[in-house]
């Protein structure tokens, strides 16, 4: 009983952990119109895996920052998302090589898993219609 007890409170104390947002450091972003994001980043795996899962909104002014130790085929999924993104991948000099826009929550399993088919360094996620709100476009530099 005693060892239930203890493996209840584990995932009691998981639970509210994941539901509430981290302590993760951020960073401007800057926008090419100028518009700057505060961005939490992302740097270890743990980090990564949870990035926005459990979160219920984000500022519109806000957005996450995944650094990855080296390029690689850095592919994203919307599992426990509950808000729509738009997810922006680029290359390891911070400009833009790949946009999903609006990508919805995962309702169900399997996820559909998205990113492109080359190697990228850093992942940007952010709300659904920053992208177009802002301008951005492959090809565009992205300063943090």
């Amino acid at each position: 009983m005693a060892k239930f007890l203890v493996l209840i409170g584990l995932v009691a104390t998981a639970a509210l952990t994941y539901g509430h947002e981290t302590s993760l450091s951020t960073v401007p972003l800057i926008l090419p119109d100028g518009k700057t994001l505060q961005v939490e980043i992302a740097r270890t795996p743990m980090e990564r895996n949870r990035g926005l899962m459990f979160r219920t909104s984000l500022p519109e002014d806000h957005g996450m920052l995944f650094i990855f130790d080296r390029p690689g085929p850095n592919q994203f999924w919307m599992k426990n998302t509950f808000i729509p993104l738009d997810i922006i991948w680029m290359d390891d000099r911070k400009r833009i090589i790949h946009i999903e826009y609006q990508v919805p929550p995962c309702k169900g399993d399997p996820c559909p898993v998205y990113g492109p088919s080359t190697d990228s360094h850093y992942v940007l996620e952010v709300n659904a219609g920053v992208v177009h709100k802002r301008g951005l476009r492959v090809g565009i530099p992205l300063r943090f």
